[in-house]
C-alpha cells in the first residue's frame, strides 16, 4: 500500500466516525497503521474512535503509542489524561495510574498529570506519595492555590496537623479569599488540633468574604456542635437559619407501594469511619424481599471497609465527579423511594442533592449529631436517649425514635483480648481517653484535672491522631497545667493503626467521657476492650452518645448527672480494684447481649420505620415525630 493510499484509508476513516459508523472508523484507520505504523496523529485519531466506543483501555493504549511517536502531541497527551480521568471514574484505579504515569514518562514537566495523580493516589489511601506529587505539581506551577491545598488535604489525613496547616496557608497566600481553603484549614487543620476558638473565628471571618459559601456555612454548624459555649438553643437556630435559605421544593410523586422500597443512603464515608461501622451490619441484614439497596459514594479514599460494603449493597455508585443536578437526576432515574444522608454537615457531604428534593421521603442518620436544618429532610433518625423528651423542638425534622440505640455496631475483627486492669501491676489507676483532639476543651480539662486531685496518684492517658506531634503534645500539657494540674501525670501518645490503638485500651482503668461532644464509636471500643467508661450527658444529640451505649449495655449508673457525680463516680471505680476487675472481664459479654450488637433487631427496626415514612407519604401526610415500639 503506498503512502497516500494509506492517507485515504485514514481519511476514509475520520468521515465514517464523524457519520457515527465507529467500527467501520476503527477498520479503515487500522489498515492505515498497518500499512504505515509511524505517524502519531492517526494512533490519536483511532484513540478517539475507541473512546467514542467506551473502550477506555484500548484508548488509552492508541495514545501511549501516538507519544511513543511524538511526544509533543497535544491531542495524544489530552486523550491519555482525558482516559485516566476516566478510567478513575469507573474504579479502575490500576489502569488510570498506568496513564498517568506515561504521560509523566513523556513529559515530567506536565503538571496536569502530576497533580492528578496524586489525587489518584490520595484515593488510594497512598497519602505520602500523594503529598510528594502535590509539592512537584507546586514547584511545577507555583502560582495555582490548588497544588498547597491538596497537599494540606493529604497531610491532614496523615495527622500531620501542623505541615497542613502550614499548606493551607500558603494556598491562601496565592489565593486569600478560597473559600475551599478557608473551611478546611479550619475544620482539618486548626479544629483537629483543639483550637476549636481560632477555627470558629476563622470560619466566621471567611464567611464575611462568602456569605453564600456553604462548605463554609456547614463548617461552622459542625464546629458549634464541639463549643461548649454555644446553647443548644443557638446550634439548633443556626442550622434553622442555614436551612431557610433552601426551601423546601415539591416532593416527587409518591407511586403505590411497591413490591420493594428502594432505600438509597448517601454518604462519603463509606470507609473504616464510624459510618461504615454503623452501616454494614445493616447492609447486611437488610431483608431483600422488601428492601432493595443503593449506595451512593462521595467517598475519596475507599479502603478495606469499602470493598465490604460495597459486595453489601444491591447497587453502588461513585458520585465524586458527579454535581449535585447530576446526582440529584442519578438518584430520581433510580427510582429512590428513601433517601438517607449519613454525613450532615461534615466534610464531603450532599446536603445540595436533599435541598432539591431527590426522593420523595428523605432522613438524615448516624452521620451528624442532630438537626441538618434543611426544610426538604423529613427525618432525623434518633431514639429516646439520644433524643430525650423535650429535644423535638431542636430539630426541622421529625424524630423518628427506635426502640434501642439509634445504631448498631459490629465489633472489629482484629481487637486484641481484654487486658486486666493496669492498675494492679502499675501500683496506681489510670485514667484515659482516646477520643478525637476537638473534644478535649477547656471544660474537659478542668474536669479531668479535678479527678486527678481527687485521686492523688491517679495519672491520665490520652490517645489520639496528632499527639505526637511536639506542638500539639504541647497545647494539649497547657490546657492541664492551666487547669491546675501536674504535665508530669499526663501521658499523651499520637495515632497508630486500629489494633494497636484498640491495644491502648489496656494501659488504662477507666475511661473518661468528653463533652459536649461524646464519644461514640469510641465508647463502643471502650466497651468491648473491657474498659468501663463514665459520661456526663447533655442537652445536646452530640453529648447523648454514650448514654446511649451505656444504657444499652446495662450501665446507665456511668451516665451520671452533673460533674461532682462525674468526679465521684471515676474516683469510686478505681477504688474498688477487684469490682473493676470482674466489671471489666464482663464487659463483652454485656455487649454481645446488648441491642447494640443485634444488626438484625436494629435492621427490622429500622425497615419498620422506614415502612411508616413511606406510608405517611403515600397518605399524603407530612412529616411527624413517631416512636418505634419493636418486641
Amino acid at each position: 500500500m503506498t503512502p497516500d493510499q494509506a492517507e485515504g484509508f485514514h481519511r476514509q476513516g475520520l468521515i465514517a466516525a464523524q457519520a457515527g459508523r465507529l467500527d467501520e472508523a476503527l477498520a479503515l484507520i487500522a489498515q492505515a497503521i498497518t500499512a504505515n505504523p509511524g505517524v502519531a496523529a492517526w494512533w490519536a485519531n483511532y484513540g478517539l474512535v475507541l473512546e467514542s466506543k467506551g473502550d477506555a483501555l484500548g484508548a488509552a493504549q492508541a495514545y501511549a503509542g501516538a507519544l511513543n511517536l511524538d511526544g509533543g502531541l497535544a491531542l495524544a497527551m489530552d486523550g491519555l489524561l482525558a482516559m485516566a480521568q476516566g478510567l478513575r471514574d469507573a474504579g479502575r484505579a490500576d489502569l488510570a495510574e498506568g496513564c498517568y504515569r506515561r504521560a509523566l514518562a513523556l513529559d515530567p514537566a506536565a503538571v496536569t498529570a502530576t497533580a492528578n495523580a496524586g489525587v489518584l493516589l490520595r484515593a488510594q489511601g497512598r497519602r505520602d506519595e500523594a503529598a510528594v506529587l502535590y509539592r512537584r505539581a507546586a514547584a511545577l506551577e507555583p502560582d495555582n492555590w490548588i497544588h498547597p491545598y491538596n497537599l494540606g488535604n493529604a497531610l491532614a489525613e496523615l495527622d500531620r496537623l501542623g505541615a497542613a496547616e502550614a499548606a493551607f496557608r500558603a494556598a491562601l497566600v496565592l489565593d486569600p479569599a478560597r473559600a475551599e481553603a478557608l473551611a478546611n484549614r479550619a475544620t482539618r487543620a486548626l479544629a483537629l488540633q483543639g483550637r476549636l476558638g481560632e477555627a470558629l473565628t476563622a470560619v466566621e471571618r471567611a464567611l464575611r468574604l462568602h456569605p453564600g459559601a456553604d462548605s463554609l456555612h456547614t463548617a461552622r454548624l459542625y464546629l458549634m456542635q464541639f463549643d461548649p459555649a454555644r446553647s443548644m438553643a443557638q446550634v439548633a437556630q443556626a442550622h434553622a437559619d442555614w436551612g431557610a435559605r433552601y426551601p423546601d421544593r415539591v416532593a416527587a410523586s409518591v407511586a403505590p407501594p411497591a413490591p420493594k422500597l428502594r432505600v438509597g443512603y448517601v454518604s462519603p464515608d463509606f470507609r473504616a469511619h464510624p459510618v461504615g461501622f454503623f452501616l454494614e451490619p445493616v447492609l447486611a441484614a437488610h431483608d431483600r424481599e422488601s428492601v432493595e439497596v443503593v449506595c451512593y459514594a462521595n467517598t475519596a479514599n475507599p479502603d478495606w471497609k469499602t470493598e465490604r460494603l460495597r459486595a453489601l449493597a444491591d447497587g453502588w455508585v461513585w458520585t465524586a465527579g458527579l454535581s449535585d443536578a447530576e446526582l440529584t437526576a442519578r438518584i430520581r432515574a433510580d427510582n429512590i423511594h428513601i433517601l438517607v444522608d449519613l454525613a450532615g454537615h461534615t466534610f464531603g457531604n450532599r446536603l445540595g442533592v436533599f435541598a432539591q428534593r431527590a426522593a420523595p421521603v428523605q432522613a438524615t442518620w448516624a452521620g451528624y449529631v442532630g438537626t441538618t436544618g434543611l426544610p426538604a429532610m423529613d427525618y432525623l433518625i434518633s431514639d429516646s436517649r439520644q433524643s430525650p423528651p423535650g429535644a423535638d423542638g431542636w430539630a426541622i425534622e421529625g424524630i423518628v425514635r427506635m426502640p434501642d440505640a439509634y445504631v448498631p455496631w459490629g465489633p472489629p475483627e482484629d481487637a486484641p483480648p481484654v487486658a486486666p486492669p493496669p492498675m494492679r501491676t502499675n501500683g496506681f489507676p489510670t485514667f484515659g481517653s482516646l477520643n478525637a483532639l476537638p473534644k478535649l476543651n477547656p471544660a474537659v480539662a478542668a474536669l479531668w484535672s479535678r479527678l486527678l486531685v481527687a485521686v492523688p496518684d491517679a495519672r491520665l492517658l490520652l490517645r489520639a491522631p496528632g499527639l505526637d506531634d511536639p506542638e500539639q503534645r504541647a497545647r494539649a500539657l497547657a490546657l492541664f497545667a492551666d487547669a491546675g494540674a501536674d504535665p508530669a501525670r499526663i501521658l499523651l501518645r499520637g495515632g497508630a493503626p486500629h489494633r494497636e490503638f484498640l491495644g491502648g485500651y489496656g494501659d488504662i482503668d477507666v475511661a473518661l467521657d468528653p463533652f459536649p461532644y461524646s464519644g461514640g464509636l469510641t465508647t463502643l471500643e471502650a466497651l468491648w476492650m473491657g474498659v468501663p467508661v463514665v459520661t456526663l450527658g447533655g442537652d445536646r444529640f452530640c453529648a447523648r452518645h454514650a448514654v446511649t451505649h451505656l444504657t444499652s449495655a446495662g450501665l446507665s449508673a456511668l451516665a451520671v448527672d452533673g460533674e461532682a457525680a462525674y468526679v465521684a463516680m471515676a474516683a469510686a471505680l478505681v477504688s474498688d480494684p477487684d469490682g473493676l476487675a470482674d466489671l471489666r472481664a464482663g464487659l463483652r459479654d454485656r455487649l454481645r447481649a446488648s441491642p447494640a450488637l443485634d444488626g438484625i433487631r436494629f435492621t427490622r427496626a429500622l425497615e419498620a420505620a422506614f415502612a411508616a415514612m413511606w406510608q405517611r407519604a403515600a397518605a399524603g401526610q407530612g412529616r411527624a415525630s413517631f416512636a418505634l415500639n419493636f418486641d
